[in-house]
């Protein structure tokens, strides 16, 4: 069983490409696009994911993508 990564496609969406391209390499990651994730205020300033219920967010893309590796790792170290 993969691990939910869940992106807004109007969050940054340009600049999250490339984190998306670079996840979708990933075998245990389940990449979703949903339309909305209810972090409005949040999606329109910050880039962020939803992983496995939890919100990552980051001041960048790189960020994003470090936090993103970072929490999957802690999470399949503990499982």
């Amino acid at each position: 069983m993969g691990i939910d990564v869940k992106f807004c496609p109007c969050n940054f969406e340009d600049e999250l490409e490339i984190i998306k391209e670079r996840l979708m390499e990933r075998s245990d990651l389940n990449l979703i696009e949903e339309r909305c994730l209810l972090y409005c205020g949040q999606c329109l300033v910050k880039r962020f994911s939803i992983v496995n219920g939890e919100n990552i967010v980051a001041n960048d893309a790189d960020e994003l993508l470090l936090k993103i590796e970072h929490y999957v790792d802690k999470f399949k170290q503990k499982n």
